[in-house]
């Protein structure tokens, strides 16, 4: 009885100095360099320290990204021209296969960079770069003449192809990792506009997309399996399912065309096989919904020869659905229950075993 006592407070403990370590203003450099401003990153476990002389509009900076492998890049940069990854001016680090670490200047020009090297729009000065106990800290002294003391900021990590940096990933926090900078006072914010509205757009697209295929669809499969085998249910169950059927087609069809629409306005963030999928059981369920219309009136063999189609149809398209929710779900970030709940109630829909 003992035990779990003391391990509340030594767990608590733990995650009170893990909490109180991961903060920057407690930070101290082992060189002895001293900041008077320094901001916690909400993403990527990033930090900035820096110290701003306004009468030379000049920075010093230190860029820290911890928890970070020796086989990835990391970069840290101001954007003088907008919001985002182009146009943003980087300072990048990384450590090459010959253990010895590389800092240096890249300008960001498309969505496809590989971060080449090249001087930036701004003079940049006593860049290094250090890595220890899986964190990368970048140094440097950037001369911002006629930028604003707010600047836009961007921070990003990914693996290494070699000695030279790969695309990072477009999900999740590597999207997320924007935002603004007071010098002077401090505050930050992030690129709430466009980034919003993607993110809006985003949760319209997985919303559509989890009611059509995550649930009417297969609430109308269930309506044809288990209403079927009850004399006194038919035609009922048959007008059941044609109903949950199509209208989780046109919420389906309105999902696709959302994701289609915000795939256009989203360059350099790409989702290749939940694009591909997602067409194919798009086209696959126009044929499904369409096969119903065709029963009604139809001959008897005729019947059984779409009933086979339509068999070999659904089993093809639960697995896709399945696949495709799993990939949209990650990058939606939606909690493992919830995906659950629609995984079930998919898998059950085409299996009377499961329960």
């Amino acid at each position: 009885m003992l035990k779990p006592v003391l391990i509340i407070p030594t767990l608590l403990s733990l995650y009170i100095s893990s909490s109180y370590a991961q903060s920057c203003t407690n930070y101290k450099f082992s060189s002895n360099q001293i900041f008077t401003q320094c901001n916690d990153l909400p993403n990527l476990n990033s930090f900035l320290h820096w110290n701003y002389d306004q009468s030379t509009e000049s920075v010093k900076i230190a860029y820290r990204h911890s928890g970070v492998s020796p086989s990835r890049w990391v970069a840290w940069a101001v954007n003088p021209t907008g919001r985002g990854m182009v146009g943003a001016q980087a300072l990048v680090a990384y450590q090459k296969s010959d253990g010895k670490i590389r800092a240096y200047t890249a300008p960001v020009t498309g969505y496809q960079t590989q971060l080449q090297e090249g001087e930036l729009s701004f003079p940049v000065s006593d860049l290094t770069a250090t890595y220890a106990g899986n964190e990368f800290i970048i140094f440097a002294t950037l001369k911002l003449d006629n930028i604003s003391s707010t600047v836009n900021q961007v921070w990003q990590e990914g693996p290494l192809s070699g000695d030279s940096p790969a695309t990072h990933p477009t999900a999740g926090p590597n999207v997320q990792s924007t935002g603004n900078l007071n010098l002077l006072s401090g505050q930050t914010g992030t690129t709430s506009g466009a980034l919003g509205s993607r993110i809006k757009k985003k949760n319209i697209h997985g919303v559509l997309n989890a009611v059509s295929w995550g649930i009417l669809l297969p609430i109308g499969a269930v309506f044809a399996r288990y209403l079927k085998v009850f004399p006194s249910a038919d035609p009922a169950w048959f007008y059941l399912h044609a109903l949950c059927q199509t209208s989780g087609y046109v919420v389906g069809v309105a999902g696709w065309a959302t994701g289609l629409r915000l795939g256009s306005q989203s360059p350099g963030v790409q989702y290749t096989s939940h694009r591909i999928i997602g067409i194919v059981v798009f086209c696959l369920a126009t044929l499904q919904v369409s096969s119903d219309s065709l029963i009604i009136g139809a001959k008897e063999n005729i019947v059984l020869l779409i009933e086979v189609c339509i068999m070999n149809l659904r089993f093809i398209i639960k697995k896709k659905i399945i696949l495709d929710c799993w990939m949209g779900s990650f990058m939606m970030d939606l909690s493992s229950t919830l995906y659950k709940s629609f995984l079930i109630l998919q898998i059950k829909s085409f299996n009377p075993n499961v329960t």
